[in-house]
């Protein structure tokens, strides 16, 4: 009986050091990685920080680009990451949905732990302003004319944007040549300067370009037209090829990770997301803002899981797991 006492206080002292420890979180800044190069994506979770870190004990929120590998190498350090909060992962659905039906990778799905979803955005394919083709018809016929004479630039191998490039070409029966960049800016810069005739990539990165006439907007990759790009059809609607992508970003921490620290970091992303300043300012971005919970998001990502894996078991798709 002494015994069983003694190791019932013992389990409560326990008990009560780590309430007290969950109590006192967060004691030290929070590390984001975002697994992209600077100057793109990470611009939304930089404009929720400093809203989240008043919730957050005052605690900093630093975000840290890590590019490399097709979003992975950033995703891979965040699942190597002890899992007590401090480092979390900012990215686009791609790195855990498509890549690992690629190869492996030293993750999967199952290894993060949804906090919530901040953006769904469809795609738009943009072409450089002085290319032969003004409309999406026209690129595909100069391209079935012109096999591989379209440099398609995307933000890396296996990203979202490189994925989509190539679920379009089996779609519309066409081949480019895949240029890949470092990065959601590099991809941008690629196109200004006429080294990627074609892109795939958010709004938000292209429509000042394509408002000033320095690139053309050509098509959606939503159900329905782009509210930013009402002139562009919808892929699937419209012109009827199997292209559907709205892409998620949303923030996720290493499995693990307490409940209540979840529960904290989930409270803190709503109220930031769902602010009137961050939702104007997601528009004005031409980004669609959507917030998730963590069991929403979890279902999100489950949904495109299982897209993505019956897609690239297609036979087309060979090529990208060699």
């Amino acid at each position: 009986m002494k015994r069983f006492l003694e190791a019932c206080l013992a389990a409560t002292g326990l008990a009560l050091a780590c309430a007290g420890a969950l109590a006192a979180w967060p004691e030290r800044p929070i590390r984001i990685i975002v697994p992209y190069g600077p100057g793109g994506s990470d611009a939304v979770i930089r404009m929720v920080g400093p809203d989240m870190s008043k919730l957050l004990s005052g605690q900093p929120l630093v975000v840290e680009n890590r590019p490399g590998g097709g979003a992975t190498v950033g995703t891979l350090a965040v699942r190597n990451s002890p899992p007590d909060g401090y480092t979390l992962l900012y990215t686009g659905t791609a790195p855990l949905t498509v890549s690992p039906h690629m190869r492996p990778l030293g993750y999967k799905l199952d290894d993060f732990a949804p906090i919530g979803n901040l953006t769904a955005t469809a795609l738009i394919v943009v072409a450089r302003a002085d290319a032969p083709y003004k409309t999406i018809n026209e690129l595909i016929e100069f391209a079935k004319a012109n096999p591989t004479k379209v440099n398609f630039g995307s933000s890396g191998v296996n990203t979202t944007t490189h994925i989509v490039g190539e679920v379009f070409q089996v779609a519309a029966a066409v081949r480019f040549t895949h240029v890949p960049y470092n990065g959601g800016a590099q991809q941008v810069a690629a196109l200004l300067s006429g080294s990627a005739d074609v892109v795939i990539g958010i709004p938000g990165a292209y429509m000042a370009q394509i408002n000033a006439g320095k690139a053309r907007g050509l098509a959606s990759t939503g159900l329905k037209r782009s509210p930013f790009l009402p002139s562009g059809p919808s892929l699937k609607s419209e012109m009827g090829l199997d292209v559907i992508e709205e892409t998620k970003f949303g923030l996720l921490a290493p499995r693990g990770v307490p409940p209540e620290v979840i529960d904290t970091l989930a409270r803190a992303l709503q109220a930031s997301a769902m602010s009137e300043e961050f939702q104007s300012k997601m528009r004005s971005s031409f980004t669609t803002p959507r917030y998730l919970n963590p069991a929403e998001f979890a279902a999100a990502l489950a949904q495109e899981d299982k897209y993505w894996q019956a897609m690239l078991a297609r036979p087309e798709f060979k090529s990208l797991k060699e």
